[in-house]
């Protein structure tokens, strides 16, 4: 996300010295951007990686080239249009997440993610710091409270891969013409048990979950859509291992969105599973091509409008109270140990 021309700039002027964790300081911060660009730069070798093993098993991309251009034009338009789905999803659940600490719109936050969905491509996490920057100068929401919000949401999402699991193997048994229904079932579910939780923190997290579980489901869905195309057959159980080991390597922090590192484990979980390695990797490669049509004209679209909300809210002028704010906090704080230590000889 990029609300100013430099995002991570920014977070790093509103940090104080309880968000060493978002921005370090000293070498430990160069380490850090350093080790970032590196994996960047594996993650990018690891994807032409794929791309080169894929050529060299599916005979030139001539069987891929061949399955897709022949493929019903809805299913190419789903894969096309499906990662909204996961925009969507995954904006309602930090909007839950994130409510819980500041007020915060539905269309701000899904305008905010979409500008993040980009800028996480590139080395540093440049999206999140951005958001978490945006959040604390216009949302006054603490970078400590956006911070847990975002583990928040990958817990869910590792809860709502589970889930998922668990519904796959019923499906296994019961027969999977059921893969229309049941699988919202535990969503409907989730949405339910939210209305019965006693403080709104709870309804809010529960609620979340909910919209962590449609994500999951979605990723599913995409993955059944780009095997289907290539003539990969795979039960749904083997889909929903896939899915959540897909979703594991996006979450990595080591690349802007598992770049590299997701195609290899989509290839190496389906090989475990007696699939076409090749054509497996080809799918998430399917999957990432329509990941990139649809993320780079939304997330510019989005930024320009982040930044446009930037100016308007006086965003710079927010940055500078609260770094002024923090300044004066440390001071006072540090002004209050002094005085304490030199009143109390127990205090060293």
């Amino acid at each position: 996300m990029d609300p100013t021309p430099v995002p991570p700039n920014e977070a790093d002027v509103i940090a104080d010295d309880q968000d060493v964790a978002v921005r370090g300081e000293g070498s430990s911060a160069q380490k850090s951007k350093t080790r970032s660009v590196v994996m960047f730069v594996v993650g990018i070798a690891l994807l032409v990686g794929a791309g080169y093993f894929v050529y060299e098993s599916t005979d030139g991309l001539e069987g891929v080239w061949d399955s897709v251009s022949s493929a019903p034009w809805w299913m190419i338009a789903l894969i096309i249009a499906s990662p909204m789905g996961n925009h969507l999803s995954v904006s309602m659940c930090l909007h839950a997440l994130q409510s819980r600490h500041g007020k915060i719109g539905v269309v701000e936050m899904f305008v905010l993610i979409g500008s993040a969905w980009m800028f996480n491509y590139l080395p540093m996490r440049a999206g999140l710091l951005g958001r978490i920057g945006y959040h604390k100068a216009i949302n006054k929401i603490r970078i400590r409270d956006s911070l847990e919000s975002s583990i928040w949401s990958g817990v869910l999402a590792g809860i709502s891969n589970v889930i998922l699991l668990g519904v796959a193997m019923v499906m296994s048994w019961i027969g999977e013409s059921w893969a229309l229904v049941l699988p919202a079932v535990p969503v409907a579910l989730i949405f339910v048990l939210s209305g019965f939780m006693p403080t709104r923190k709870t309804r809010l997290l529960v609620r979340a979950l909910a919209y962590r579980q449609i994500d999951v489901i979605v990723w599913l869905g995409r993955y059944w859509l780009a095997f289907e195309v290539l003539g990969l057959e795979m039960s749904i159980g083997d889909l929903a291992v896939i899915s959540a080991v897909s979703q594991l390597a996006s979450l990595m922090p080591l690349t802007g969105s598992g770049v590299g590192f997701r195609e290899w484990a989509v290839g190496l979980m389906a090989s475990a599973g007696g699939h076409a390695m090749g054509t497996a990797m080809a799918g998430d490669i399917i999957n990432r091509a329509a990941e990139t049509l649809i993320v780079v004209p939304v997330g510019l679209v989005c930024t320009v409008i982040v930044a446009k909300w930037w100016k308007q809210r006086g965003g710079e002028h927010s940055v500078a109270e609260l770094a002024e704010d923090e300044a004066r906090r440390n001071a006072e704080h540090k002004d209050q140990s002094r005085h304490s230590s030199e009143q109390d000889p127990a205090v060293e």
